[in-house]
């Protein structure tokens, strides 16, 4: 199967694990009820994609790396720090629930699959079980190049994002396909410019210089 129908059915099976993004924006910058399309936009501007691009994305690439070394070791440390990184305690519990979610439906359609490693690593609570990790995990045994893999994973989870905030908001289809239009133009050019050479991996010591990103 080509590389690109196996990442639209893996993306359809990550849909239906997550639905709705974790965590969703339900407050603008200052803490009130999220009542506008501006507000929604500063939101993902100022955290959601930072924390996408910078942190989650660059988790995945680092992930591929050490999978190619068969280091999972490191992978466990990747999970373990992401969830620091990215989980505030009040969805800690929806985050694991999500993983869950998505690795027991993965089993179910990859038999094949090698997922003996990161189970053991769980039930020894040596790792978390971000679902950014298991979703680097399963593509690379998809043998999905990274630089497929990456951006497909921000755009769902962007998409999400705008859907629920459709929703909340009650949008018509045309603000909301524009909506969408600006905030997948905006992480992709995050994503562009963290892909320079001289940005640290998300493993590296600079890569912790920069503040937690947390999720409204």
């Amino acid at each position: 199967m080509h590389s690109g129908q196996k990442l639209l059915n893996y993306m359809t099976l990550l849909e239906s694990s997550s639905p709705s993004p974790i965590g969703c924006i339900k407050e603008d910058l200052n803490g009130k009820q999220l009542n506008c399309v501006e507000a929604f936009e500063e939101v993902m501007r100022s955290y959601i994609h930072p924390r996408l691009t910078h942190i989650e994305g660059r988790a995945i690439e680092d992930t591929y790396t050490a999978l190619q070394r068969g280091d999972y070791e490191t992978v466990f440390r990747i999970d373990r720090n992401l969830r620091t990184r990215t989980s505030p305690n009040e969805i800690d519990a929806e985050m694991r629930r999500t993983g869950r979610k998505l690795l027991k439906l993965s089993k179910s359609l990859y038999p094949w699959m090698n997922f003996n490693p990161i189970i053991e690593a769980l039930q020894a609570e040596k790792a978390f079980g971000c679902p950014a990790i298991f979703y680097a995990w399963i593509n690379f045994q998809l043998e999905i190049e990274c630089n497929e893999a990456v951006p497909a994973y921000l755009y769902h989870h962007t998409t999400a994002y705008v859907e629920h905030c459709s929703r909340l908001l009650v949008l018509d289809d045309v603000t909301r396909r524009k909506v969408l239009i600006r905030m997948i133009d905006d992480v992709s050019e995050r994503w562009l410019r963290i892909r320079q050479p001289s940005a640290p991996s998300f493993i590296s010591e600079t890569a912790y210089e920069s503040p937690i990103q947390k999720t409204l």
